[in-house]
C-alpha cells in the first residue's frame, strides 16, 4: 500500500475539528440532543489509548444517524458523525462500510470554507481510495485517485510542502502544508494498486513506470529512500504477472540495495525470498540456493535465531520442489 498519511494523534486530529461538546454551539433542541450523545462518543473514538468495543461503538454512531437526516442539521454534524463512523470502520477492517461512511460525509460537506475541516475533507476522501479498492470498488477508487492527479500533477508534486504540519498558535490546533509531497506520491502509487488488484497489469506496471522516476527522484531529495519499497514491490509483481521475470528482478534488486542501505532487516529478508522464488520459477536452481544462502548469511550476520530456523525450513522445502522437478 501505499504511503500513509502523516498525522498527528488522534487526540489532535479531534482536537482540531472542533469534535467536542464545547466546541459547538447547538442552535436547537435536536442539535444539543445529537451532541449530547455524540460528544462522549467522539472523545471515547479519538482518545489515545482508549478502548472500546467497535462493534459497539459502530451501532451507538448509527443510533444518532436519524437525528442528522432532519431538515435544517447543520452539514458539520452530519459530516462529524459520518467521518467518525468512518474512523471506526476503518480501525475495524471493514474498508465497504468505512467507504460509504466517508462517501456520506463528503456528501454532507463537499467543499470546505473553514479550515478546521480541511484536513478530515482531505483525510476521507484520501483513505477512500483504499476503501473503495479492499472492498473491490475499484472504478470508484480509480475515479477519487484520477480526481487527485488532476488536481496536484506529476511533474508539479516538488512544488508541494515537503511535509505537513499542525499549528498550535490556535486555541483549536490546525493542520497545515497539505497535501504533502509524500502524501500524494501515495495517490500515485494507489492508482497502480487499483489497476493491479483489477488484474490490469500492463496497465498497473505503465502507471508505476511513470511514477517511478519522480519518485526515485523526490524521495532522493527528500532522505527517504526506504518508502520506495512498496512502488518497487508493486511493479516487480506487476512485471512477474505479465511473465517479464528479468524485469521484477531487476526491481527486486533495487529494492534490495536499498533495504541493505538503510538496514531494514525485514525487506531484505523479504526480497532474498522474493529473488530465490522467482529463481526457482524460472527453473534457475543454482540461482534460487544463491539467494538462499544469502538470506542466511545475512540471518547469521544479525545475530537472528529466527530468520536462521526459517532458512534451514525453505532450504529443505526448496531441496524437496527441486527433486520434484527431477
Amino acid at each position: 500500500m501505499p504511503t500513509g498519511i502523516l498525522r498527528k494523534s488522534a487526540a489532535t486530529l479531534g482536537a482540531a475539528l472542533g469534535l467536542s461538546a464545547q466546541a459547538v454551539s447547538p442552535s436547537a433542541g435536536s442539535a444539543t440532543g445529537f451532541e449530547a450523545r455524540f460528544a462522549p462518543l467522539y472523545a471515547t473514538v479519538f482518545t489515545e489509548g482508549a478502548s472500546f468495543s467497535g462493534k459497539a461503538m459502530s451501532a451507538d454512531l448509527q443510533a444518532l444517524e436519524p437525528l442528522v437526516k432532519k431538515s435544517g442539521v447543520a452539514a458539520s454534524n452530519v459530516f462529524r458523525l459520518f467521518y467518525t463512523e468512518a474512523s471506526v470502520y476503518g480501525r475495524r477492517g471493514m474498508p465497504a462500510e468505512a467507504a460509504k461512511a466517508a462517501q456520506a460525509a463528503l456528501v454532507a460537506m463537499p467543499q470546505v470554507s473553514d479550515p478546521q475541516w480541511a484536513y478530515a475533507h482531505f483525510f476521507l476522501r484520501y483513505s477512500s481510495i483504499r476503501w473503495l479498492a479492499d472492498s473491490e470498488q475499484y472504478e470508484a477508487a480509480l475515479k477519487l485517485v484520477r480526481s487527485f492527479q488532476s488536481q496536484y500533477p506529476l511533474p508539479q508534486i516538488e512544488r508541494l510542502p515537503v511535509e505537513m504540519r499542525w499549528d498550535d498558535s490556535h486555541p483549536i490546533p490546525q493542520a497545515r502544508d497539505f497535501p504533502s509531497q509524500l502524501q500524494i506520491l501515495g495517490v500515485y502509487e494507489d492508482e497502480g494498486y487499483v489497476l493491479h488488484e483489477q488484474g490490469k497489469y500492463r496497465e498497473a506496471r505503465l502507471a508505476n513506470e511513470r511514477l517511478l522516476p519522480v519518485s526515485r527522484q523526490r524521495l532522493k531529495a527528500l532522505g527517504k529512500m526506504e518508502r520506495m519499497r512498496g512502488l518497487l514491490t508493486n511493479i516487480a509483481q506487476n512485471c512477474y504477472e505479465l511473465g517479464e521475470f528479468d524485469q521484477a528482478r531487476a526491481y527486486l534488486q533495487e529494492r534490495l540495495q536499498i533495504a541493505l542501505n538503510e538496514q531494514d532487516h525485514a525487506t531484505v529478508y523479504d526480497c532474498y525470498f522474493q529473488l530465490m522464488v522467482l529463481a526457482h520459477e524460472q527453473k534457475q536452481a543454482q540461482q534460487a540456493l544463491q539467494w538462499l544462502t544469502r538470506y542466511e548469511q545475512y540471518a547469521l550476520a544479525q545475530n537472528d535465531s529466527q530468520q536462521q530456523a526459517r532458512a534451514k525450513e525453505l532450504l529443505a522445502e526448496l531441496g524437496q520442489r527441486n527433486t520434484g522437478h527431477r
